[in-house]
């Protein structure tokens, strides 16, 4: 028994050592250009294979009407509201902190017409894990931005 004892300690051990050695070798420079990249395809995405690809099983959405949107809610929604061709939207700003296998992006999305005017800006957090070898986003939250009261 002590033998069978010794070589689960062995092998968590190992196990342990090889999950920490794989989270070092992942380059921070290119965690963040796949989080981009993803955040990219995601501002566009309308089709259902997209957004599943992107979003964990347990992603979540919250939004501003007392209600927090499952994976299937947020992809349903989308896919049944697509964005007007006439519509662009484009990142603003956008910073990506890393903590491990945790990103977290905030940024702003501008939406304008087709001759440039802004028509509505928000405000977002989206958080992204590393499982299985990819990012997926398991939360999202936008505010949209009301001007300032003038004095």
């Amino acid at each position: 028994m002590r033998m069978v004892n010794c070589a689960l300690v062995a092998f968590l051990v190992c196990a342990a050592s090889i999950s920490l050695w794989s989270q070092s070798v992942r380059d921070p420079t290119k965690n963040r250009a796949a989080i981009i990249a993803l955040e990219q395809e995601w501002l566009h995405a309308s089709d259902a294979a997209t957004l599943d690809r992107i979003l964990a099983s347990d992603f979540v959405h919250v939004v501003p009407v007392d209600h927090f949107l499952t994976k299937q809610e947020h992809i349903d929604w989308t896919v049944k509201h697509p964005e007007p061709k006439d519509r662009h939207t484009r990142f603003d700003k956008l910073n990506v902190r890393l903590y491990g296998d945790v990103g977290i992006v905030n940024g702003s999305v501008i939406a304008t017409d087709p001759n440039g005017k802004e028509l509505d800006r928000t405000m977002f957090t989206d958080v992204f894990v590393y499982r299985d070898g990819h990012w997926q986003a398991v939360n999202g939250q936008e505010n949209g931005i009301r001007a300032a009261p003038t004095k």
